[in-house]
């Protein structure tokens, strides 16, 4: 029998892939590998800018993304309980081909060929058959085994203090920008480099720790916990203690002139997404509110459509239409342009679904996987009368 599916999933979804546009922001509007640093270039930064990436890393940087992640493993769960696990197969193998394209062509920052792969190893693993202690278990020794990689370059960064990525000089500088608002060959060349590297990253540690994640919104899903959350008190708990974690890493980095970026290397960073991203999940759930549902959920209901067009829209202004912008603009001006992305898009949401009832690639993905009839349970027939 599947299980119904909760409104507060959209509104969490929701959230989750518009707080990702605030992170992704920084990675469009510059060469990828340094979107996340705030020391990249010689130029330096300013103390706006500083502060601005301090807030961005205590109540952004990877917990929308965690959050996201936890989803996609319910997602799936669902998924599999209502239409099947022929469909869902068929479902992550589009998904690949719709990752790649992207990855290849548009966006070297892509997580959709990464979650289907993941997704395609949970299901090989049979996971999805087991209890919500048991994914709930292996959630958090999967999670815990893609910490080895950070642990490790943390180690070699504190060793050798010296930058992890390498600071551009002038010249350096000018090639980047050259190369990303010059000819798609010469970008799609480079774009692939890049990817060889991430497949590297993503058997050693993102595979792991993604798997992890998966598995540990589906065992909560399965222990009902999205139909009520965290107490308020361990509410209040995770989001203050993510919070002053990783103002303390910031504070550390800081004192080096962020010559560390301590943010991208430390495995703490990515428990305090973890933590701070169950606390937003738990905030939505326990404080259910008709503002969010009516604003959020739309855009929930059409994330693979969002996701997609913010990348190319972001890549088309800053490679094409405002190419001057690329790798040279403050952090206020770029989190200006991506609050004015996430506004048009709820705007845009809300319009959209007053007259249709998917989203666009939904719908396409949806049709190219042979949707199957859903089998309605009888706790769902009586929620719909």
């Amino acid at each position: 029998m599947s299980a119904p599916r909760l409104k507060q999933l959209d509104v969490i979804r929701g959230l989750a892939i518009l707080g990702i546009l605030l992170m992704n922001i920084y990675a469009f509007s510059r060469p990828a590998q340094f979107g996340h640093l705030l020391l990249w270039h010689e130029g330096g930064f300013s103390t706006l800018d500083e502060w601005l990436f301090n807030l961005n890393q205590v109540f952004i940087m990877g917990r929308f993304i965690t959050l996201f992640s936890l989803l996609f493993g319910v997602g799936m769960l669902l998924i599999a309980e209502r239409y099947g696990m022929d469909y869902l197969k068929r479902r992550l193998y589009w998904l690949v081909l719709f990752g790649v394209i992207h990855i290849s062509l548009i966006w070297d920052g892509d997580i959709l060929l990464w979650y289907a792969l993941t997704g395609l190893f949970f299901i090989w693993r049979g996971y999805l058959q087991l209890d919500s202690r048991q994914l709930l278990r292996k959630g958090l020794t999967f999670f815990a085994i893609g910490l080895i990689l950070p642990t490790l370059t943390t180690l070699f960064v504190l060793i050798s203090n010296a930058h992890p990525i390498g600071i551009l000089d002038t010249e350096q500088l000018a090639h980047e920008i050259a190369l990303w608002t010059g000819p798609l060959a010469g970008q799609w060349q480079q774009m692939l480099i890049l990817n060889l590297y991430m497949l590297l990253g993503f058997i050693l540690c993102s595979l792991w720790m993604t798997l992890g994640l998966m598995l540990l919104g589906a065992g909560l899903y399965k222990s009902g916990w999205f139909s009520q959350g965290y107490s308020g008190k361990v509410t209040v708990s995770l989001l203050l203690a993510g919070a002053i974690i990783s103002a303390a890493v910031q504070l550390v980095d800081a004192n080096t002139g962020y010559q560390l970026a301590l943010n991208v290397t430390l495995p703490v960073s990515y428990i305090t997404a973890l933590l701070m991203a169950l606390a937003y999940a738990s905030l939505v759930i326990r404080h259910p509110s008709h503002l969010l549902q009516q604003w959020l959920a739309p855009c929930g209901r059409m994330a693979f459509t969002l996701y997609l067009s913010q990348s190319v829209i972001m890549v088309l202004l800053f490679r094409v239409l405002k190419p001057e912008w690329f790798a040279t603009l403050d952090r206020l001006p770029v989190l200006g342009i991506a609050l004015g992305m996430i506004l048009l898009q709820l705007l845009f949401c809300r319009w959209y679904f007053r007259h249709f009832q998917q989203g666009p690639l939904e719908w396409l993905w949806r049709r190219l996987s042979k949707q199957p009839v859903a089998e309605v349970s009888p706790a769902q027939q009586l929620e719909q009368s």
